[in-house]
């Protein structure tokens, strides 16, 4: 008896797997930068509105710092094909 089976999966590597629990079951590059461009605005409208100039100005770069790290992070992610992957069944 031999048993019929195909193999129409991608291999997907154990690193891009690993990120699941980061960008959900079904990965989608559209809404990673989207949820990453509506928290640094919101950080950025609630630094500039709750804090003094010098203070506000310095916490709004570390901000700005950490969305372009994010977004760089986002397309390593996208050349490695994480957001083109089909989601795995466990």
């Amino acid at each position: 008896m031999s048993a019929d089976t195909t193999t129409d999966e991608q291999p997907s590597s154990r690193f891009l797997t690993g990120l699941e629990f980061l960008t959900g079951p079904d990965p989608n590059a559209g809404s990673f930068l989207l949820v990453v461009g509506i928290v640094t605005c919101m950080f950025i409208a609630v630094f500039q509105l709750a804090l003094t100039p010098p203070i506000s100005n310095l916490l709004t770069g570390a901000v700005l710092v950490v969305a372009v790290i994010s977004f760089i992070l986002g397309a390593i992610l996208d050349m490695l094909g994480h957001f083109d992957s089909e989601p795995t069944e466990t």
